[in-house]
């Protein structure tokens, strides 16, 4: 059956009275936090506040989970910001980029190739996030202590910022801390109050009355006149250019969108296809317009549930609330001081170092909280397009690890049952069987652990000089490649030629059966040496002088 994207699957639970009060609730939050994300991708602010809107249309269209959010996202504006700054950018190079976005989610969909959101791993996630609000947090700091500094990375704006640091001004960093300390205040006594929105206002109104000439407080961009939407560039070398910024972005998208779906309690199959197909178009649609690409995302999709949203009409109702603002009070927001945007985009990357955890992730695995460390130092110290896909490629190499990784135990009867095991079950001695080599492989056999695997099997042969029977427990073997196979074939002519009997019991993975078969391992072995249990193994080819030890 090919995949479907039916129209208004939400609408069914549309509830009136309190998909009105989400979009109340949530266009306090999303307003400043999209004018915010469209200057921190370095565009126009008026922008967040357009593709928002273009986004959450799709989402009616075609979204099925009620209260998932996708608009500008804090998470990938500074991957395009640094992108386009990196190639010298052109108009129409965020459309491009978000279409090329777009069209990778689409194949994704199209393809039904969902797991490939599982491939980066948690602690890679979570020093890529903590990376990123480094990046965000450190990239304000210009912009909050008044300051005009080419965009870079941490290493670049820090020592420009020590260099500039005699013509810093006080008055716009106070707005922009008091700002995120009322964020964040306000999101630890309740996530729905309108703090961002009700920040932006008295900082408007401050600037207003006490600097109406901006020498005080610097005004932001981009909230009146052109909105800077431009057609995607058609040009193969800029795609060419964009191409490892836009994988980056997808996989965030797939990973970011998979995590919401998780916390919210739907990541069905049907509802992560659903999603990606739903935010592959609406990059496509936010290209199309001339916008940048957009994100699903976790604060606003937890706002709407929070509120009671019961169809994404809540979220294009707050998305509408945006425009309108935009256009009607469009004068009122020439007056917003760029510091007080850094405030809020300061917040936001105060929340998204919370929600990397690296902290518990250190806690509990001191291995994988130094992956995320690594990750996170390679996502600061670097660009973030060329940080982002290293830390994608260390997420998949940590992924591989274990098919490098080989481990041979010799195994023991529990007393009294027909148990194998590594350890006894309980105090008791292990019965042993005289003459009985019982190996278990606890790994698929291939190219790159095979010869480990088969070391070990030698090494325990080597240990039991009496042995005459090795039975080879392979319920962990998941797998085998043709090198595996023909290594492992290898090996036991090697033992049978010692004068040993091997056999295989336990091989119960179909698809480890189907690649010994057509690797012509079992057929050389034969099927008089393949059993369904040890038991069954030994009690056929033991003979009389495998009793148990006592």
């Amino acid at each position: 059956m090919r995949p479907s994207l039916p129209l208004f699957p939400s609408l069914p639970s549309f509830a009136p009275r309190s998909d009105l009060f989400a979009a109340l609730t949530l266009a306090a939050i999303a307003i400043p936090e999209q004018l915010a994300t469209a200057q921190l991708a370095g565009l126009p602010a008026a922008q967040g506040l357009i593709v928002f809107a273009v986004a959450s249309v799709v989402m009616v269209l075609v979204g099925r989970n009620p209260t998932l959010s996708v608009g500008a996202d804090s998470t990938i504006a500074p991957l395009i910001a640094t992108a386009l700054a990196a190639m010298g950018a052109m108009p129409g190079d965020p459309a491009l980029l978000a279409a090329m976005v777009g069209a990778m989610l689409f194949v994704v969909w199209l393809l039904r190739l969902e797991w490939m959101a599982e491939l980066l791993s948690k602690p890679v996630t979570s020093g890529m996030l903590a990376g990123i609000a480094v990046h965000i947090f450190v990239g304000r700091l210009p912009v909050a202590l008044g300051l005009s500094l080419p965009p870079g990375s941490p290493i670049e704006t820090v020592p420009a910022l020590w260099d500039a640091s005699g013509q810093a001004r006080l008055a716009p960093f106070v707005m922009a801390a008091l700002i995120t300390l009322a964020c964040v205040i306000g999101a630890a006594v309740n996530r729905r109050l309108p703090i961002p929105l009700s920040a932006l206002v008295c900082a408007i109104a401050v600037a207003a009355f006490a600097d109406p000439s901006g020498e005080i407080f610097p005004r932001i961009r981009g909230v009146a006149g052109d909105a800077g939407l431009h057609w995607p560039a058609l040009s193969a070398a800029r795609a060419i250019d964009l191409l490892p910024t836009a994988l980056s972005i997808t996989f965030l998208c797939l990973s970011q969108t998979t995590v919401v779906l998780r916390t919210s309690g739907a990541d069905s199959a049907p509802e992560r296809r659903n999603a990606f197909g739903a935010l592959a178009l609406a990059n496509l649609a936010t290209a199309a317009g001339g916008g940048f690409g957009v994100n699903s995302s976790p604060p606003r999709t937890q706002i709407l549930r929070e509120s009671g949203a019961g169809s994404q009409l809540a979220g294009l109702g707050a998305a509408l609330i945006g425009l309108a603002l935009l256009g009607l009070g469009a004068g009122v927001l020439t007056n917003l001081p760029a510091a007080a945007l850094a405030g809020v985009l300061s917040y936001i990357a105060l929340h998204l170092l919370s929600s990397a955890r690296l902290h518990d992730l250190i806690r509990r695995s001191s291995s994988e909280g130094a992956i995320a460390l690594a990750t996170a130092g390679l996502v600061i110290l670097l660009p973030l397009q060329y940080g982002l896909p290293l830390a994608i490629l260390l997420s998949l190499v940590y992924a591989s690890m274990p098919l490098f990784q080989s481990q041979v135990v010799e195994l023991h009867n529990v007393p009294g049952t027909t148990v194998w095991w590594r350890r006894p079950a309980s105090d008791e001695e292990p019965e042993r069987y005289e003459g009985v080599l019982v190996l278990g492989i606890t790994s698929p056999i291939s190219f790159a652990n095979a010869s480990g695997i088969m070391n070990g099997i030698r090494r325990h042969v080597a240990a039991m000089p009496g042995a005459h029977l090795v039975v080879l427990e392979c319920a962990g073997v998941l797998a085998v490649d043709l090198t595996g196979a023909d290594r492992l074939g290898a090996l036991i002519e090697e033992l049978r030629g010692r004068g040993l009997v091997v056999a295989l019991a336990r091989l119960e993975a179909p698809h480890a059966q189907d690649d010994l078969a057509r690797s012509g391992l079992l057929s050389t072995l034969g099927e008089k040496f393949v059993f369904q249990s040890v038991d069954a193994a030994i009690g056929i080819l033991g003979g009389p002088a495998d009793k148990p030890v006592t």
